[in-house]
């Protein structure tokens, strides 16, 4: 079978070719061998040399999940463990990981990391895949000589956030259809079978009620100028984006998410917990107080905690201790300054936090069951009100003509 094939030599340049080997890895190991690190190999379709049959869909196709990244971490940690150099270890991870695109970053950075440069000097040139908090923790993990430590201690934390993000998917997805259903029943009531009754009340000649009438303009409305509703649906969902990305729209978007009844309070619960494991991840790293938050920051977003982390930080940076700032900021609950302060004390911060951070993850989990509890009745009278406004109208005018006969 033959194979092309992109690699780098050990000068860094890109060699492009095709090579014939019994399969893929057999392949590999021949350009290996030839101190070449393969970046992309693809199989040649009998027929059609040099046609390549793979389809790259854009922004699909260049994916990172937090799945692969999780598994990445941990392998990479085992290795590492296990003795294995840094760029054997990235060697074997490319040609175990199944994700193409991903597999075609290892092999860079295992290109970059054989050249010279630092783990996280190289991470940081994939900022789509690698955030600062990944970033951090590598450098601080090279820093102190205990890579494969801090990245087990990385792996669990991506780990708690996958869960975390399981968990309100698993909230939010039945509301989410349940409205989506409603909404398209009622659109095909009023397209198909409005107008049928609507022929039948014309032919009448009854007096409708007003609700009758409104349900009947609305589906004229909609079948006849669907396309102004269209227009004005895509334009405000476009409007209200574009207008929360700028720095006024986006402070009262963030700030209203966190005075939504129900789902306020579970946005900060989720904030605290993301914030209590990360500090607490850092901490044990050994980074710096300062570097510590400003590494925080990025990982909540919603402006009016990354305002808050702006003031923190210039606060830690003129000496100002932790739970001291903590407590001037109105955004925190008690509890975390006070045992922030208790850790800082007894020299325990990390501990304190991480701590935290479990408490949080089960306060999201309850609160997301009970959520789940509560909006239940609540989308059950408004599927009843929507389909049952309707109906009503429909059969109102029907019951009346029926009686005067």
């Amino acid at each position: 079978m033959k194979y092309t094939y992109s690699a780098k030599t050990n000068e860094g340049q890109i060699q492009t070719g095709m090579i014939e080997a019994g399969s893929e890895a057999e392949a590999a190991k021949i350009l290996k061998s030839h101190q070449l690190f393969v970046l992309e190999m693809k199989k040649e379709e009998a027929g059609l040399p040099g046609i390549n049959k793979s389809l790259k869909i854009p922004f699909i196709s260049d994916r990172v999940s937090l799945k692969d990244k999780i598994i990445f971490t941990q392998q990479l940690a085992m290795m590492i463990k296990a003795g294995l150099p840094l760029v054997e270890s990235f060697m074997a991870l490319e040609e175990q990981t199944e994700n193409k695109y991903f597999s075609k970053t290892i092999a860079e950075i295992a290109s970059e990391v054989k050249g010279g440069k630092s783990l996280s000097e190289t991470l940081g040139k994939y900022p789509k895949i690698f955030n600062n908090l990944y970033i951090s923790i590598v450098r601080s993990g090279e820093k102190s000589g205990k890579l494969d430590e801090v990245l087990e201690r990385l792996s669990d934390q991506l780990q708690k956030d996958y869960d975390l993000i399981s968990k309100i998917k698993a909230a939010v997805t039945y509301p989410i259809v349940v409205i989506v259903a409603l909404v398209g029943i009622v659109i095909l009531m009023l397209i198909f079978v409005v107008p049928e009754l609507k022929n039948i009340f014309q032919d009448l000649g009854a007096q409708l009620p007003i609700t009758t009438r409104i349900v009947l303009g609305t589906s004229d409305a909609i079948i006849n100028y669907w396309y102004i509703f269209l227009v004005v649906i895509l334009g405000l969902i476009f409007g209200i984006h574009f207008w929360a990305r700028t720095a006024t729209g986006g402070m009262v978007w963030d700030n209203f998410k966190l005075k939504i009844p129900l789902i306020g309070p579970l946005t900060r619960k989720i904030y605290m917990a993301r914030f209590a494991r990360t500090m607490g991840t850092l901490v044990a790293s050994g980074l710096p107080m300062l570097e510590i938050v400003e590494t925080v920051s990025g990982v909540i977003n919603n402006r009016v905690y990354q305002n808050a982390f702006k003031r923190i930080s210039k606060d830690v940076e003129n000496g100002v201790q932790l739970s001291t700032t903590l407590d001037k900021q109105k955004i925190f609950p008690a509890m975390i300054y006070h045992l922030v302060a208790v850790g800082e004390k007894s020299g325990k911060l990390d501990y304190v936090l991480l701590s935290m951070a479990t408490f949080f993850d089960k306060e999201v989990e309850t609160t997301t069951s009970n959520l789940a509890t509560l909006i239940e009745p609540i989308l059950i009278i408004l599927i009843g009100a929507g389909v049952g406004f309707v109906v009503a109208s429909v059969i109102m005018p029907i019951y009346s003509l029926v009686n005067v006969i």
